[in-house]
């Protein structure tokens, strides 16, 4: 009877073995940011896109050694990726038209420490620049792939709109899209997985919407928003209070939004890790001040200056 479960107990074990999913070097990932630039100029619209070579796991980059990126042989698979991800799958309209699929100006791979795509002029330049050092190692998926696209429109001045469809490249996809138009400040975008078609010159009823759309998704899916928030409202029992906290906050709030959106945040590796510390920090304090005690008249104060963090 022993020998009998001992076999049995093995076999499971075997059976579980080989039914375990693997786990492989095109896992989907979880989080994947695209920069984007979209530029109308004379008769040409520009498309700059960077995005995580490891967020493109239906195509098979030419590795050497220990998963390092053969860059001797990667041009191939790299416009390979540049078609099967943007050139099969964005779509941009001038108008109400759908413009033809564009040709490929520029493919490379780039390190994911490189600062060119903080503007539109030092990422054009840096994909007219002499590739990486073919002898370099560089894990594949740990590098960018960077382009350049060239649609043909009618005029610069048209109305544009973009449907990005790049869902697919993770769990959660966030793509940060600078428009360029040539009469007008630039404008700056944040979309989220599957946002659908979306107007880069909207009416101001169009712009309303989506803000308030946008502002409700990001609100409830932070959790570390609704966490802080919670900590906030728990001391209080009238309304006067509590509107002067949540206003405290969305100002602030807003404020660093607005601030990330004109570009005057850091752009360093290092400032994301120090933000999200931050901010896990004010919701213990905020939690920890619950139970010992605090001044709620004041706690407005801190309201914003956390606010400002959460922004």
């Amino acid at each position: 009877m022993f020998f009998w479960l001992a076999r049995m107990a093995l076999a499971c074990v075997v059976l579980s073995g080989g039914m375990a999913p693997r786990a492989v070097a095109h896992d989907i990932p979880n989080d994947v940011r695209v920069q984007a630039y979209l530029k109308p100029e004379g008769t040409t619209l520009h498309l700059v896109v960077r995005v995580p070579m490891a967020a493109m796991t239906e195509v098979d980059f030419p590795k050497k050694g220990p998963g390092y990126l053969d860059l001797t042989r990667a041009d191939a698979s790299l416009r390979t990726a540049v078609s099967l991800w943007f050139l099969d799958n964005v779509r941009v309209y001038e108008g109400e038209t759908l413009l033809p699929r564009p040709r490929i100006e520029a493919a490379r791979v780039s390190l994911p420490s490189d600062p060119s795509f903080a503007s539109y002029a030092a990422a054009l330049a840096h994909l007219a620049s002499p590739p990486l050092a073919p002898d370099m190692d560089l894990y594949w998926n740990q590098a960018v792939l960077d382009m350049h696209l060239a649609y043909p429109i009618a005029s610069d001045r048209a109305a544009f709109s973009i449907d990005p469809r790049l869902q697919r490249l993770g769990q959660k996809v966030a793509i940060t899209l600078r428009f360029l138009p040539p009469a007008s400040p630039e404008r700056a975008l944040q979309l989220h997985g599957d946002p659908g078609l979306t107007r880069l010159d909207p009416s101001w009823v169009q712009a309303a919407t989506l803000f308030v759309k946008e502002g409700f998704a990001h609100i409830l899916d932070g959790t570390d928003h609704l966490l802080f928030i919670l900590c906030l409202v728990v001391p209080f029992r009238r309304a006067g209070p509590l509107i002067l906290i949540v206003t405290a906050f969305t100002v602030a709030h807003s404020i660093t939004l607005i601030g990330s959106a004109l570009g005057w945040g850091p752009g360093g590796l290092w400032f994301p890790p120090l933000v999200e510390t931050l901010i896990a920090a004010s919701i213990l304090y905020m939690a920890l001040e619950n139970v010992v005690g605090s001044n709620v008249r004041q706690r407005w104060i801190l309201t914003f200056a956390f606010g400002l963090v959460h922004g």
